[in-house]
């Protein structure tokens, strides 16, 4: 096995109240909390931070709204902010639903589907706000190819200003339905799926990854082995 293989398999979080990739930053700012509060200077600010740490990397269980493996859950949570359609580069058209996140959402990347990893390309940059027309072409982002049932699935996970950088747990194999697979702090996830699915929410909507139901597959395709 080789290190890379190794780096992609490695442990990831699975049902810590915290998500480990944040126990770093809340253990931080709990401990200047305490250095701080001993000293009587600034504990309330160091209070804040740790708290703020703890939330923005929670970690709670999610529940699909509806158990239809037919169903396109949201892969995180966040505001709709684009419905359309989107042809690639090879002709390729898809149906794009865009989600927005903001650093008070919940930070947990899910599976829109029960899937397979088909490709993973990473694309280093820098954090601009996601909101700024540069960031398209200038932001760090990961592209996940997903092969599933019901057709080709991407997902391209764009960073924000807060987000410093994409923590993906899981870049092989298959993933579940809802099934955890990185962390994302601030940014914007588009997610392009087959033209027959069908969309059931609207922009402005709040969606909740592996909660959230965003439309529907029509039929399957392929066998997903």
């Amino acid at each position: 096995m080789t290190k890379k293989t190794k780096t992609m398999l490695r442990s990831h979080t699975t049902t810590q109240l915290i998500a480990k990739e944040g126990w770093s930053y809340v253990g931080f700012f709990f401990v200047l909390f305490l250095f701080s509060y001993f000293f009587e200077c600034w504990s309330w600010l160091f209070l804040f931070l740790f708290l703020l740490s703890a939330f923005v990397f929670r970690n709670f269980e999610r529940i699909p709204a509806e158990d239809d493996k037919m169903s396109v859950l949201a892969p995180i949570d966040g505001k709709i902010t684009n419905i359309s359609k989107v042809v690639l580069k090879d002709k390729t058209e898809f149906l794009k639903v865009e989600i927005r996140k903001n650093i008070l959402d919940a930070s947990i990347l899910r599976s829109p589907a029960s899937v397979s990893f088909n490709k993973t390309r990473m694309i280093h940059g820098l954090f601009v706000d996601v909101d700024h027309h540069i960031s398209k072409k200038l932001n760090e982002r990961a592209i996940l190819s997903f092969t599933s049932s019901f057709g080709m699935i991407i997902m391209i996970v764009n960073s924000g200003f807060f987000a410093r950088k994409i923590d993906l747990f899981k870049t092989i194999g298959r993933l579940k339905f809802a099934e955890r697979l990185g962390v994302l702090i601030d940014g914007k996830v588009e997610l392009l799926l087959p033209l027959s699915v069908r969309i059931k929410v609207n922009l402005g909507d709040k969606v909740k990854a592996g909660e959230s139901v965003l439309g529907y597959f029509s039929s399957k395709v392929a066998s997903h082995e």
